[in-house]
């Protein structure tokens, strides 16, 4: 740590997690059964399985430090067991936080401290690795934390959260014990942060990207994977021995990593680039290295947390592109197959209704003229008959017209055209900052289709529930909201409406956003790209 810390001392910057599991009951419940679920235990032959395994792996990545002389005196520049802990916890459930337990106690020379402080960092560390886990399940409730850069900043918060509490409580305990000074207590904290931080930030990224094991499509990149892995190698090697500006050569072969394999490759080129850091900072060689044992250490973590946390977010930004890329290629075929069944249906009507009245009506006006030549009192009846077929089959021009485009909207606007949908619903429907600017027509279709679906599934789904529509217009978008106060649960498959409204505003560049959490309703708000009309005016609320 580059404090009066030693090699046992250095090796409390591990991370341990408590959890929490449920003991099942098939008879009645003993005191000792009251005790295990307490404690969260559960004693299952698998669960049993994985405290050990998590024990052994936990110790492991301890022994690998003190064998690599990570736990020496700057050893907290990474302490890559907090990663095991958490990652074995986020994967199997809080119930195996006694592995944690052991393999601390298995990793730490207790000896070396008085009790007190080394009971204490035990339960800083408990604490912070159980912390990480519980704010990265509810931070990142669904979907992986490295599949966008939201949700990698969550883990970034679960994780530099948990930190904080083990770096709090551990020197704490340090300072009572009298293993650490006052003085030297901020300085303490910020090496054990970091160190807890930065092995965190190596191992949970790995394991998030590699479990579980799926095939790499590497098709014909196989080459490509097999030139990057040397190159990071090299790379790494060299540039951790160099002096100078020369560490930072590392970032043009994990930024390939991260552009051309993802998550995978920025997980994977961050550990090596780490390790070869370490290792050479340990030894005194490379650019971090100084005479400054805590100036090294500082430099080292800042570095790596420089490194691992760019390529994660450059590898989070490629994944979401290419999910957009993907959802967007989808969204375009049930485009071209919907505009293909609309103009099947099209043609059905034209051929099955206005087409047959136009046929019918030129028999007429034919019949209408030979009636005409041979008894002129009867063609006025068949001119009044082929009148009415003309204006029956006007109506169903109109019709299919309306269909394709509404006219409320040519004649009224967005703002009215809201205003009718509210006035025929059966539901009770409050407006509010309905925008009096007149946008492009294909904005205004797609926001009116918006509230219509939602206006209909929520009179259908949402029983006579209170329904709130909001529309605005600023800085280029439209957005629309529709929300009621129904059961919620709205789901969105493959052939209901709202798959359809969302292949509708992505269509234009827009999104969509669908919240329906069972029994608190659902919203639904599209923010579209729009260009107010010439002579419009300006946008009203």
């Amino acid at each position: 740590m580059g404090m009066s810390l030693g090699r046992s001392q250095a090796s409390n910057f591990s991370d341990v997690a408590v959890a929490g599991g449920i003991v099942s009951e098939e008879h009645a419940p003993q005191p000792t059964d009251r005790v295990m679920r307490l404690l969260g235990l559960d004693l299952q032959a698998p669960v049993l399985i994985g405290i050990v395994v998590l024990a052994a792996a936990y110790y492991a990545a301890a022994a690998i430090g003190y064998e690599l002389e990570f736990s020496g005196p700057i050893a907290a520049v990474v302490w890559l067991p907090v990663g095991v802990g958490i990652t074995f916890l986020y994967f199997g459930g809080l119930r195996l936080w006694p592995g944690v337990l052991v393999g601390d106690i298995l990793a730490n020379n207790y000896g070396a401290l008085p009790v007190g402080s080394a009971l204490g960092q035990t339960v800083g560390n408990l604490l912070e690795v159980v912390v990480a886990t519980v704010l990265l399940h509810r931070l990142v409730p669904r979907g992986s934390p490295l599949a966008s850069v939201g949700g990698l900043l969550r883990m970034l918060v679960a994780i530099g959260s948990g930190a904080a509490i083990s770096a709090t409580v551990g020197p704490l305990a340090l300072l009572l014990g009298g293993a650490v000074t006052a003085d030297s207590l901020p300085e303490v904290w910020r090496t054990w942060w970091l160190g807890d931080f930065t092995g965190a930030l190596v191992v949970v990224p790995l394991a998030l990207a590699w479990w579980p094991p799926a095939p790499i499509a590497l098709k014909h990149r196989k080459v490509e994977a097999f030139v990057l892995l040397l190159t990071v190698v090299a790379v790494s090697e060299i540039a951790s021995r160099s002096a100078g500006s020369w560490a930072y050569l590392s970032f043009c072969a994990l930024i390939w990593a991260a552009l051309r394999f993802g998550t995978r490759g920025a997980s994977l080129g961050t550990l090596i680039v780490v390790a070869f850091t370490v290792w050479n900072t340990m030894h005194y060689d490379g650019p971090f290295a100084s005479g400054s044992l805590t100036r090294s250490v500082v430099t080292t973590q800042l570095f790596i947390a420089v490194a691992a946390l760019s390529t994660l977010c450059l590898a989070a930004v490629v994944y979401e592109r290419e999910r957009i890329a993907e959802q967007l290629g989808r969204s375009r075929a049930r485009l071209i197959d919907a505009a293909d069944s609309e103009r099947r249906r099209i043609e059905r009507n034209l051929h099955d209704g206005a087409q047959q009245r136009l046929v019918a009506l030129a028999m007429q006006f034919n019949l209408a003229g030979e009636e005409a030549a041979a008894a002129p009192g009867q063609a006025g009846r068949l001119l009044q008959h082929a009148a009415e077929e003309l204006q029956l089959a006007l109506d169903e021009l109109r019709e299919l017209a309306q269909g394709i485009h509404p006219s409320v909207l040519s004649h009224l606007g967005l703002a009215d055209a809201i205003r009718s949908l509210a006035a025929r619903s059966s539901a009770p429907v409050s407006l509010r900052a309905l925008s009096a600017a007149r946008v492009d027509a294909t904005a205004e279709a797609t926001a009116y289709y918006v509230v219509a679906e939602a206006v209909a599934n929520a009179q259908k789904h949402a029983r006579g529930s209170h329904i709130h529509i909001r529309a605005s217009y600023g800085e280029g978008l439209l957005t629309v909201e529709v929300a009621d106060d129904g059961p919620g649960g709205a789901v969105e498959d493959t052939g209901t409406g709202l798959v359809g409204l969302r292949d509708r505003v992505e269509a234009t560049g827009g999104t969509l956003q669908i919240e329906s959490p069972p029994g608190h309703g659902t919203r639904i708000r599209a923010l579209i790209p729009a260009v107010v009309q010439d002579g419009a005016g300006a946008p009203g609320a």
